[in-house]
């Protein structure tokens, strides 16, 4: 039995760019894991706010951009998770912000808060395979929140091409910088995978109603929530989400192999009636 979550913080009318970015994501890891995280996290970012302020000391963005990242990395000591990449702890803010490791997109979302505090201005670009940071200096230079390496344009083709395809050319709209309402719904959408990976199956599915808050009847989202109410073992809630995707694309590859796997939920439903 599925128990009913709290109203949700993240909404189709939450005000994504009225908001702070690292605010929003406490909201979301809140919704996900259906208990308050929102007021600690809050309170850790002011903590970290001003742990960061006596480390930055230059008149020029240039110069607070180097010096934030060096404090980021060495004197806040934060750093990307290489060898538990996929853990939902890498993902949810409150988790990171304890933990202080974390995925390009967490770690990037605390060094934008850190940035706009410090009167940095920074934007966020959600590439192809990785989240990077823009920072429009008077040549604009692209980070990797994972790492702090600056990316060229040789290291933003080869991830394109590894993401995309090889035939992939660079084109500026991969850089271009993303709205945060964009940025919340990869920030979900990273998060629903990893705990599908992890077999956190009751904390995918309100992912899956948080993204569907966010943008109602979309039907791939729609399609996604079936398979995980399948994977909970519960066969008419992933029928009904499956029609659903199969009415509203008739012509996607996967409603054929929906139309199966209907059949089989179908055919488990009568065995177990």
């Amino acid at each position: 039995m599925l128990q009913g979550s709290t109203q949700m913080n993240i909404t189709h009318d939450t005000d994504f760019e009225g908001l702070d970015i690292a605010m929003l994501a406490l909201m979301a890891s809140e919704d996900v894991q259906d208990k308050p995280v929102l007021i600690d996290g809050l309170q850790r970012l002011r903590a970290l706010c001003t742990e960061l302020r006596p480390y930055i000391t230059a008149p020029d963005d240039k110069g607070r951009r180097e010096q934030l990242l060096h404090a980021f990395y060495h004197e806040l000591q934060f750093s990307g998770d290489w060898q538990n990449y996929y853990a939902p702890e890498n993902c949810l803010l409150d988790q990171v912000l304890m933990q202080r490791t974390g995925l390009p997109l967490t770690l990037g979302i605390v060094l934008m808060h850190l940035a706009h505090s410090i009167e940095l201005p920074v934007r966020g670009v959600c590439f192809p395979g990785n989240f990077l940071l823009l920072f429009p200096e008077s040549k604009p230079v692209l980070i990797d929140p994972f790492t702090g390496e600056e990316w060229d344009y040789e290291q933003q083709s080869l991830m394109l091409r590894a993401t995309l395809g090889d035939l992939t050319r660079m084109d500026s709209k991969y850089t271009k910088e993303t709205d945060q309402r964009q940025i919340m719904s990869r920030l979900l959408s990273v998060i629903k995978g990893c705990m599908l990976q992890s077999r956190c199956l009751p904390e995918a599915l309100r992912c899956s109603e948080v993204l569907l808050a966010m943008n109602p009847d979309d039907p791939y989202e729609i399609r996604d929530r079936g398979l995980v109410y399948e994977q909970l073992e519960c066969p008419q809630l992933a029928a009904h989400d499956y029609t659903y995707f199969i009415e509203q694309c008739p012509q996607d590859p996967v409603a054929a192999v929906l139309k199966v796997q209907l059949a089989m939920l179908d055919h488990d439903a009568i065995i177990f009636h």
